[in-house]
């Protein structure tokens, strides 16, 4: 640990010339600041850069992995402001391209992408496959989820499709990739169509377009 350490404290010296200030901490589980190394599973740095308004943070496991970069309003990380990515590894139960370790020669992923203003999530967030195709596609405004939300397969075709509107289901959501039609009005669940009735509606609607 004490080596551990000092490669902290090295690390934080040397990007100190572009940053006016520079912390390195220790993360336990749930990504609280805590002194006790014993706690700690993760480390992160971060820093303002000379005349940014926000601290630019990066967390790191024990091995010196990137997990988490983005950026924060206060040095006590309580107000995330900004863009972030996190990163995970590429396993056999994630990988559908070859069941391996590695797609392209990598052995890591980005698995999820968004924007928070004030400490709320806004704006669209992403997730990923491993091989880097889309997810999962959300909308949000003021930390709620807003707009359209999508569910792809690995193959990217729709899964899951319908609008939220402050947290809550509205409107027509399309289920097993077309396969069922849940109507909803404020999140309580109105009708719900398969087979026959829904190819009937599906019908109709061509037939009205």
């Amino acid at each position: 640990m004490r080596r551990l350490i000092f490669c902290l404290l090295l690390l934080a010296g040397g990007i100190n010339n572009a940053y006016s200030q520079v912390k390195t901490i220790l993360l336990d589980a749930r990504d609280r600041i805590v002194a006790d190394s014993a706690l700690a599973i993760n480390y992160a740095v971060f820093g303002k850069v000379e005349g940014d308004t926000v601290y630019t943070f990066k967390k790191f496991d024990f091995d010196g992995v990137l997990l988490t970069s983005g950026t924060f309003k206060d040095d006590s990380l309580q107000v995330p402001h900004g863009q972030f990515v996190y990163y995970d590894w590429i396993t056999p139960d994630n990988n559908y391209t070859n069941l391996g370790y590695e797609i392209n020669g990598k052995a890591r992923y980005v698995v999820l992408t968004g924007r928070y203003i004030n400490g709320l999530r806004f704006g669209k967030w992403l997730s990923f496959y491993a091989d880097g195709k889309v997810k999962q596609m959300a909308n949000y405004s003021q930390g709620k989820l807003n707009g359209l939300y999508q569910s792809y397969d690995n193959n990217g075709k729709v899964q899951i499709s319908g609008v939220y509107v402050s947290d809550k289901k509205n409107g027509p959501w399309i289920l097993r990739g077309g396969k069922q039609e849940d109507e909803y009005a404020d999140d309580k669940l109105i009708s719900s169509l398969t087979g026959k009735k829904l190819r009937d509606k599906q019908a109709e609607r061509k037939n009205v377009n």
